[in-house]
């Protein structure tokens, strides 16, 4: 079997480059890939492969059997989701909704029309009334998660890869000619455990709790209800630390949002970090945040990475969130409710070892049962073999 792959790749600083380059070896040596990037690639994980920029594609396509491409929501896509379009093949659904990915590529372009068309062919002249008012600036950013704005992309797709049972069904229901196959997100094999010695390089004690919430920070994580949770747990439970682990977006007022709770100079600041060394921040936390409201439809690849590591997670009870096995995590209902409910969840993880222990040793064991890098390979193996054989 030979495969175009075309994808974000490390060193881009993306999820979904992390998550392809760890599934590439694991594909080998049933296929013979061909990598394409729209930004040059680190060869120490990509090597021996070929690697071409995404500009090479339409002349080497024909030499494949299928074309497989990456498409998520940020910058990295835009390119990628053009080639999708032009030349169809098989579409891997990091997130559901498109809408953010759809706008880089039209309104940000200054092509309004392009932008209309796309919500005209999803939604008929409902849509295109939409996309009209969302160039007077009669729109909400939250808008964009209403509209999944996939159609297009997926009537023209050869099958769809999707990493959960919600987004499966959707696409079935919308695309009933469509091939798709759920296929769980992997964890592949993480670096050894250095939760002591990287413990004690953070200066947290033997007595401390390390609270943290990771990834790209964006005001549809609920960084503002972690915020508000833990400055009232920390009158109540001074040992208890917070950390913010990743980069935090642009249109995220982290400064406001601390001073407005009291927080200033008491959480601690990451910035972006590489893999490595998320994954040191991973081991020294023993509870964890994970929070997506409004939500792209998305699977954190975050959130197994924390789940197989044995922490205890509180995520929110939402599409295809609520998917995830009651007995490996708490789930905070998204709405009025939420910031309460998730500061009694912490308190209970804070005053109950057992908890905290139990959680996190359900959530290993599942993790490694069903979400293990070389079961993910055989459904995207078995899944490329099917669409060839249709």
């Amino acid at each position: 079997m030979r495969l175009a792959w075309v994808s974000p790749l490390p060193p881009t600083r993306s999820g979904i480059a992390d998550y392809s380059a760890e599934l590439l070896a694991a594909l080998e040596p049933a296929a013979a890939i061909e990598l394409f990037a729209p930004h040059p690639a680190d060869p120490a994980r990509c090597a021996p492969r070929p690697l071409y920029p995404l500009a090479a594609l339409p002349d080497r396509a024909a030499n494949c059997d299928l074309v497989v491409y990456h498409i998520g929501n940020n910058q990295h896509h835009v390119g990628i989701y053009d080639l999708a379009l032009r030349h169809p093949g098989v579409i891997v659904l990091h997130d559901y909704v498109l809408h953010h990915l759809v706008a880089r590529c039209t309104i940000l372009r200054d092509d309004l029309e392009g932008y209309v068309r796309h919500l005209a062919y999803e939604r008929g002249p409902a849509g295109a009334a939409a996309g009209i008012r969302r160039a007077h600036g009669l729109f909400t950013e939250r808008e964009q998660f209403l509209t999944p704005l996939n159609r297009l992309l997926l009537d023209r797709s050869r099958g769809v890869v999707v990493h959960s049972r919600w987004a499966a069904e959707e696409v079935r229901r919308r695309h009933p000619g469509t091939p798709v196959r759920h296929i769980l997100h992997h964890r592949a094999p993480p670096p050894p455990d250095r939760r002591d010695e990287f413990r004690r390089q953070l200066g947290v004690g033997p007595d401390e709790l390390v609270l943290a919430t990771f990834g790209f920070l964006t005001p549809y994580k609920g960084v503002d209800t972690l915020l508000w949770a833990y400055a009232r747990l920390a009158r109540e439970y001074p040992r208890v630390r917070c950390f913010l682990v990743g980069e935090p977006a642009p249109d995220l007022d982290l400064p406001g949002l601390l001073a407005r709770n009291g927080l200033d100079g008491r959480v601690t600041l990451t910035g972006y970090l590489d893999l490595d060394g998320f994954y040191s921040y991973i081991a020294a936390c023993d509870i964890a945040v994970n929070l997506r409201y409004p939500s792209a439809g998305e699977t954190s690849g975050t959130l197994v990475r924390l789940l197989g590591g044995g922490k205890a997670v509180i995520i929110s009870n939402l599409q295809q969130f609520a998917e995830w096995p009651d007995d490996i995590c708490l789930k905070v209902d998204p709405g009025p409710a939420q910031p309460a409910m998730l500061l009694d969840y912490l308190r209970r993880l804070v005053q109950d070892p057992a908890l905290r222990a139990g959680l996190g040793a359900n959530a290993r064991r599942y993790i490694a049962t069903h979400h293990a890098l070389e079961r993910s390979a055989r459904g995207y193996q078995e899944f490329f073999h099917d669409l060839l054989h249709r």
